[in-house]
């Protein structure tokens, strides 16, 4: 089965401050851009802070994906995969974002890592191999020829955001 994952740069704690916001304004300009084709009463409990349900749990985290970038947020990469492919890939999924927040779908997720995890998780690779794959002359690193999770932390840092990775099954 295949599955695939959007990765975002964006802000963590503005994407969080949405739930239960009871924010009106920002729910008209969510319905009038059109939410991404999701029902607007998801979005309408979403920014009322609930009652969230379990079967509308899928629905909750692709509203949430659509807010990340109405707020600013931007797609950085597309990812398919197979669980047991690539463990880097398929951790990022046990990671649920919205913990205690929203309710954990079933056949889709969203993990995050914060611009300071990001920031680590670069530092430590620069550390173990990163010196090997600095280019002599220029100074600089090949940025493709390192591991995904890697380039993107680096764009984390060169950004100054947080990264999201948003996936579920593929359909197509």
């Amino acid at each position: 089965m295949g599955y695939v994952m959007e990765v975002y740069l964006g802000d963590m704690t503005q994407l969080e401050a949405v739930i239960g916001s009871k924010d009106d304004a920002l729910l008209g300009r969510i319905v009038e851009a059109g939410g991404g084709g999701i029902d607007p009463e998801i979005f309408r409990v979403i920014v009322n802070g609930g009652p969230f349900t379990e079967d509308d749990a899928d629905d909750y985290t692709t509203a949430m994906e659509f807010l990340c970038l109405h707020l600013g947020g931007e797609n950085i990469d597309s990812v398919e995969f197979s669980f047991g492919d690539d463990p880097d890939i398929t951790d990022l999924f046990y990671d649920w974002a919205f913990e205690d927040r929203l309710p954990e779908p079933e056949s889709s997720g969203c993990g995050t890592w914060s611009k300071e995890s990001a920031a680590e998780h670069l530092s430590e690779w620069l550390e173990d191999v990163g010196a090997d794959l600095i280019d002599q002359d220029s100074g600089e690193i090949d940025w493709y020829e390192v591991g995904q999770d890697t380039r993107w932390a680096n764009q984390s840092k060169v950004a100054g955001k947080d990264l999201f990775f948003w996936g579920g099954l593929n359909c197509d």
